[in-house]
């Protein structure tokens, strides 16, 4: 890290150079301000491909113990931007097809040459593939939300909460709920990765949004097609629940709209789809973390909830509702 090196990374960042196209860059898919997602149910990529999954939040992802939604061996920053860059199952920025002739634009671009001197002082001219992929990890590290409501409430100022956020605050730490127990750490997330101390056992979760006929099966394995394991169908990482209000939809797929419907879907302990191709009861499958069960909350108790998600958006990193 420098602060070279994250202006490199910041200018790269927003550069459409680094796909197949030369219009869609990291910030298509991570939108700073829709904090870093991109409001879409699945990812588009930059040849149109429809992808699977949902575009997750780059907010503190520096802290992240593993990246992406389910792949264990992606636990730097990076070993986990070359995917989107060279992947083809399905295509994200193709960058793989012109890389030569990208690399060597960049390297001819006099405010790249700038950056990229500042950056590797010494360094041969010509930038190379390491130096991108290290340059924009700097910058991604840079992305940190923490000053939200809640973070004024811990630290400086016991008004920075409502009446209602506080008691939803209440309930999501609570044994009620047990919502902190996949979200936890301050980043709201599971594990966290921290200097000097030991790396923590990753931690996937089936949360029962799917149970394809019964079967225990998910459209999207998750973790499973890493490990092999039947007992890991359909288990994923927790996001960071930091700027959640402004990063719908939700879930790995994007299936759940908003917040009140995660609320809804929590309180349920799973989903029943009672038709369609994945028609089946979420809410039985066999491989849901057993933690995840039926909520007695009322209405007000779920709004409660909501407005303390709410309260965790840093205003830097935000559109309107």
């Amino acid at each position: 890290m420098s602060v070279a090196k994250v202006a490199l990374g910041e200018r790269l960042f927003f550069d459409g150079r680094l796909s197949v196209t030369g219009a869609y860059s990291c910030a298509s898919c991570h939108d700073p301000a829709l904090a870093f997602t991109d409001g879409r149910v699945t990812a588009v990529g930059a040849t149109g491909e429809r992808h699977a999954r949902n575009t997750p939040t780059l907010i503190n992802v520096a802290y992240a113990a593993s990246l992406g939604w389910s792949d264990p061996s992606l636990t730097t920053l990076e070993a986990q931007h070359r995917v989107p860059m060279f992947n083809h199952a399905p295509v994200e920025l193709g960058l793989d097809q012109v890389l030569s002739e990208r690399l060597s634009q960049l390297s001819d671009d006099q405010t790249i040459v700038a950056l990229h001197e500042a950056a590797y002082p010494g360094a041969d001219a010509a930038i190379t593939l390491d130096q991108v992929i290290q340059a924009l990890a700097s910058y991604v590290r840079t992305l940190i939300a923490a000053d939200s409501a809640f973070d004024s409430y811990l630290y400086r100022d016991e008004d920075a909460l409502t009446v209602e956020a506080r008691r939803g605050m209440r309930l999501f730490f609570s044994e009620r709920t047990n919502c902190s127990l996949c979200h936890a750490s301050f980043n709201l997330s599971g594990p966290i990765v921290q200097q000097g101390v030991p790396a923590p056992e990753l931690v996937f979760h089936n949360t029962g949004l799917y149970n394809v006929d019964g079967s225990g099966r998910c459209p999207d394995a998750g973790l499973e097609s890493h490990t092999g394991r039947a007992t890991d169908m359909g288990a994923f990482r927790a996001p960071t629940l930091r700027n959640v209000a402004v990063t719908a939809p939700y879930m790995h797929d994007g299936s759940v709209a908003t917040l009140e419907a995660v609320i809804d879907f929590y309180i349920a302990g799973g989903r029943l789809i009672e038709t369609g191709l994945f028609a089946g009861d979420g809410r039985l499958n066999p491989h849901k973390r057993k933690e995840i069960r039926a909520l007695d909350l009322s209405e007000q108790d779920k709004a409660d909830v909501v407005a303390f998600l709410e309260s965790l958006t840093d205003q830097r990193y935000r559109v309107a509702r």
